[in-house]
């Protein structure tokens, strides 16, 4: 990083002090109070221009953090913190502020996160937004809550500033944040949770956008291709125009509203057996108490980790190394590094028709594997018992799904009172996942096309049918009957590496390739100008015949770059309307005027302009992530016995998992569609298997996290008076025996 300018001295004070000594007054005066902004220095030491540092986010490039990118974050920060405190919904810079602390969330490591919550409350303006603004304008829209960048905004950051102990001081508002929530989790046809529609696989694709008059619903196209000009916002972030799409709010409503719903834990019902010892066997798959207590202690919503203000003092001199580096790991243990793949799929993944340039990781590789639990939420309008239960039967106890209402609510044009939504239960979900990777030279199982253009076979987890697999040692077995085609997916284990030779590697031996015909162009970029030079002394050399010779100037050796940064349009530092390839359609950009401001005021105090910025990934081989995953033998004989499968989206961390049941078909399969958020839960929306792949299928929110330490099985029922509700969840059906 360049030295940070220094103005000439103005006092006899300064002149006599060493600048580091200066710069270490000033930030002990202007740090006093570490919450908040810095406090204005003394008179003695304002002859000086000094840039304090900011939160430096590692996807932003190798180039794009200087002293004066810190100094205009510093002052966007420090005014938006200070209006932010006053709590005004009518703010001009509302929605500029709103970014730039939902930004600040995705870059704590746990100094933002108190500037936020103790300097800010910002938790405070969130609230109100929730109550007062959130459906605002809805009557412009028949009735249904708009999708706007503030909502959006805001209903992430109910996730990031939610602590246990504020989630159990909601009291009242819990309920009504969930009934706000609604329409947004339970309604995916218009409030879509995907970055692109998930039947397609193969993405980008210059022809993924529909063409207009097909497959219109009262809500637009179905699936929901969302134009990108209309998605796309401008946020000044670090001195720069960085073009970003506004989180999901149909993602972050799911998850919202699963971590509200899982708040309060379920009441065992007394009818059920204590424990799986004092359980009959004839009864089949039957929860006992003691696996409502274990499905109580785990979240399907694990709450955001802030971080704590000295984290790093904890690290070695090298961790420290590698996490104030610019370039990515997955061994990063940084808070705001587990939000990295979050980051790249707002800023690269809005165009599903191109892969936009610097797009970073959008999936970090082994983060399916281990145990996950959670719930998913299922519509139902009442519940079942038979009118005598003995030894002998089993407990059928179950929630009958309200279809009609469901299909009303979601055809209907204008938004229909919460009273007439659906109910909605919950099911536990236990799954042991392993993940598998396609390593180059090896070639993947190809797409599961369906005839008709009618997508990828989501619905197949973009397999191709049939299809068949077996795990065989320390690899699964992918094989296809018809075609005769056999690819085998290495099994990720941490700390071992895989099969990857850069000898063999398609990708690496290109790469090596181009940089030999890039430093080929150089070397006779380089001799071209030499002899230009030369002809050009050997005229200068006759025209004065007092000079002897004349020395010959070399062509400045162009900057090396990767090729993600080669011929790109992206514009660095500061975007000018030329460089911005979609600046003709800024229906919804952020116009920041202060931000402008800002650069201006930095630029003209001499910001380099030469730089150009690259993301330089390391080749690991891998070409495709299959997901596979079962359920234990003792989750099974509660909840019934599952086998999953599913593959990774390359374009955007898309995870696609089909779950069949083992023991009992008329369950019939379930498609599960989410992202890892914060790289720990698992949010998306389930659908139901449907026959007509023209049909919108019956769905409805889910939540895995990952189980650190399998709880207990025989856990003791708690006695607690602790919250309780009665336990209105989708029960297993046996058959009766």
């Amino acid at each position: 990083m360049a030295s940070t300018p220094y103005l000439q001295p103005q006092s006899l004070f300064c002149s006599r002090l060493p600048h580091d000594v200066i710069l270490t007054i000033f930030l002990e005066v202007a740090t006093i109070d570490i919450l908040g902004p810095p406090a204005s220095p003394p008179s003695s030491l304002s002859c000086m221009q000094i840039h304090l540092r900011c939160p430096q986010k590692q996807p932003l490039g190798a180039n794009a953090i200087n002293n004066s990118a810190l100094a205009f974050q510093l002052m966007k920060q420090t005014s938006a913190l200070k209006r932010l405190r006053q709590c005004d919904l009518d703010s001009h810079n509302l929605t500029s502020d709103l970014w730039t602390a939902y930004l600040m969330f995705l870059e704590n490591d746990g100094r933002n996160y108190e500037h936020l919550m103790f300097y800010a409350h910002i938790d405070t303006l969130i609230d109100r937004f929730m109550e007062v603004r959130l459906w605002s304008g809805r009557e412009s829209n028949l009735g249904w809550p708009l999708d706007s960048t503030p909502g959006s905004l805001v209903v992430w950051m109910l996730w990031f500033t939610m602590s246990p102990d504020r989630l159990s001081k909601l009291g009242e508002r819990r309920g009504r944040f969930m009934d706000l929530l609604r329409p947004y989790a339970l309604v995916p046809v218009l409030y879509y949770p995907f970055h692109a529609p998930d039947v397609r696989f193969d993405l980008p694709d210059e022809d993924a956008l529909p063409e207009p008059g097909e497959d219109v619903t009262p809500f637009g196209f179905f699936p929901t291709y969302r134009d990108p000009d209309m998605v796309v916002e401008e946020v000044w972030h670090y001195g720069r125009a960085w073009n970003i799409m506004p989180p999901l709010i149909g993602l972050g409503a799911k998850m919202v509203f699963i971590m509200l719903a899982e708040a309060v834990p379920y009441d065992p019902p007394s009818i059920l057996p204590v424990d799986r010892e004092h359980a009959d066997p004839a009864d089949g798959v039957r929860p006992t108490q003691a696996d409502f207590v274990e499905w109580a202690s785990v979240r399907g919503v694990r709450l955001y980790r802030p971080g704590n203000w000295d984290w790093m003092d904890q690290l070695s001199a090298e961790q420290r190394r590698l996490e104030n580096d610019v370039s990515w790991r997955r061994e990063l243990k940084s808070i705001s590094a587990s939000l990295d793949n979050d980051w790249n799929r707002l800023t690269g993944c809005y165009d599903p028709r191109h892969d936009l340039p610097l797009k970073g990781v959008v999936y970090t590789f082994g983060s399916f594997v281990g145990m996950f639990a959670g719930r998913m939420q299922v519509v139902q309008s009442c519940s079942f018992y038979p009118p005598s239960l003995t030894s002998t039967h089993a407990l059928l106890w179950f929630q009958i799904p309200d279809l009609f209402r469901y299909r009303d609510v979601v055809q209907a044009q204008n938004m229909p009172q919460l009273s007439d939504f659906p109910l909605v239960a919950e099911q536990p979900v236990y799954v042991k996942f392993r993940e598998h990777h396609c390593i180059d030279p090896e070639d993947p199982i190809p797409t599961g096309t369906l005839p008709g253009g009618l997508g990828d076979d989501v619905q197949n987890a973009y397999f191709p049918k049939p299809f068949n697999y077996r795990h065989i040692g320390n690899s699964l077995r992918v094989e296809l009957p018809r075609s005769r085609i056999t690819a085998r997916y290495e099994d990720f284990v941490e700390g071992r590496p895989n099969s990857h030779n850069p000898d063999r590697c398609r990708l690496c031996i290109y790469n090596r390739e181009e940089d030999e015909r890039q430093l080929r162009r150089r070397i006779e970029a380089f001799r071209e100008a030499t002899r230009n030079n030369s002809d050009a002394d050997a005229e200068m050399a006759i025209d004065d015949e007092d000079d002897d010779s004349m020395d010959t100037d070399s062509a400045p050796r162009s900057r090396r770059s990767s090729s993600s940064s080669q011929d790109s349009d992206v514009s660095y530092y500061f975007s000018n309307e030329h460089d911005d390839p979609i600046a003709a359609h800024r229906f919804r950009l952020e116009h920041d005027r202060e931000a402008r401001a800002i650069v201006d005021d930095i630029m003209s105090q001499g910001l380099p302009d030469d730089y150009e910025d690259f993301v330089e990934n390391e080749c690991n081989g891998i070409q495709d992530i299959i997901i596979t995953g079962e359920v234990l033998p003792r989750h099974g004989e509660a909840w019934h016995h599952y086998r999953f499968y599913g593959r990774v989206r390359k374009w955007d961390g898309l995870i696609v998992l089909v779950r069949i049941p083992t023991h009992l078909p008329i369950l019939l399969k379930t498609i599960f569609r989410g992202y890892l958020i914060g790289n720990k839960n698992f949010v998306g929306s389930w659908r139901s298997y449907h026959d007509n792949l023209n049909a919108i299928p019956l769905e409805g929110p889910f939540a895995l996290s990952r189980v650190e330490e399998a709880p207990s099985a025989h856990s003791p029922i708690p006695t607690s008076p602790s919250p309780t509700q009665p336990a209105a969840l989708a029960m297993p059906i046996s058959p009766l025996a």
